[in-house]
């Protein structure tokens, strides 16, 4: 599978969809919707490595409930970017703070509209790097719809010259170009998805085979994701790409990516190195939609007999671990 080979994607999904590739210019406003909850050590270091950067307005969204965290919104000595609003006591989980953010940002005007979460640290040069990504993208003919400089190597289709095309950006750190913001407001309700939704989604559309991906499946045959799992197959369904930055200028705070993820960052070295999972046999897509009825029924059944669930979840182990082994 070539570089080629996902362009051609691409651009059936932008002729299907009529979307046409655009950049920022030196007008274009940019915004990014900050959001917090307590964790003061995180978000002091996440908001010193955003502030070293200029030409971008934030708009702070809080849900803490210490009386310390909830002061820091309106004590922080911004340096280079410029706060314009502050909103407190924001709760109901992630999900709400992100429209909250992303709803202010688009009624404020802005041309893109970011999200970036309490638990990262961002390189320096990360904003200019972030607003060329949508250039790159655009240079091969590829509408780019989020764009993001946080990449682990798990998440990424195709490495291609600078950028790479990436099968799920998530929520903590991307920027959207206004319509891709305001599609995913329209239909945030409808983004969830499961492991085998995805698989099909990007087996169908680029043919890629999500079978031995950790982070997608975690050793279990299906499961529900959380909601910016849905961003990139929605903004793809509309003909936008996902692209992230080469090498990942993000660390994360939070957890150690090789523990958790089973991946790593990617580095410098990626540059032009071409497709990263394997061509998906036909037969696999087939028989995954050919058995779904079967798959629920059963599913539906191991959820509610225990016993039943738990011999499942061995055998499917141990035909994991046979087939790590023979790899």
């Amino acid at each position: 599978m070539t570089n080629g080979h996902f362009l051609e994607a691409m651009s059936r999904l932008q002729k299907a969809a009529g979307t046409v590739a655009e950049v920022p210019s030196p007008a274009s406003r940019v915004g990014f919707s900050f959001s917090s909850k307590d964790r003061m050590e995180f978000t002091r270091a996440t908001l010193a490595s955003v502030d070293t950067e200029s030409g971008f307005d934030v708009v702070w969204v809080d849900g803490s409930e210490s009386a310390e965290a909830k002061q820091l919104p309106y004590q922080y000595p911004w340096q280079k970017a410029r706060l314009v609003e502050v909103h407190s006591g924001v709760s109901g989980g992630p999900d709400r703070a992100i429209c909250f953010g992303l709803r202010r940002l688009l009624a404020l005007g802005y041309d893109y509209c970011g999200l970036i979460e309490n638990d990262l640290l961002l390189a320096p040069g990360w904003f200019s790097r972030l607003l060329a990504l949508f250039r790159l993208a655009a240079e091969d003919g590829i509408a780019c719809g989020a764009a993001t400089v946080r990449g682990y190597q798990s998440r990424v289709m195709a490495y291609r010259g600078g950028y790479f095309l990436s099968w799920n950006i998530g929520a903590g750190m991307v920027l959207f170009s206004r319509p891709a913001a305001q599609l995913l407001l329209a239909q945030y309700h409808a983004l969830g998805c499961t492991a085998r939704s995805l698989f099909r989604f990007y087996g169908d559309a680029f043919g890629i085979d999500l079978r031995g991906q950790w982070d997608l499946w975690y050793g279990a045959p299906d499961h529900l994701l959380a909601m910016d799992w849905g961003y990139s197959p929605l903004l793809y369904r509309h003909g936008l790409a996902s692209v992230g930055s080469i090498p990942s200028l993000v660390c994360d705070l939070e957890f150690d990516v090789g523990c958790v993820l089973r991946t790593a960052y990617v580095g410098p070295e990626a540059e032009n190195a071409g497709a990263v999972y394997p061509a998906i046999p036909p037969s696999a897509l087939r028989w995954s939609a050919l058995s779904e009825p079967l798959f629920r029924l059963g599913w539906c059944l191991l959820q509610n007999w225990p016993p039943l669930y738990r011999a499942a979840r061995y055998l499917h182990h141990s035909r994991q671990r046979r087939r790590a082994r023979s790899a």
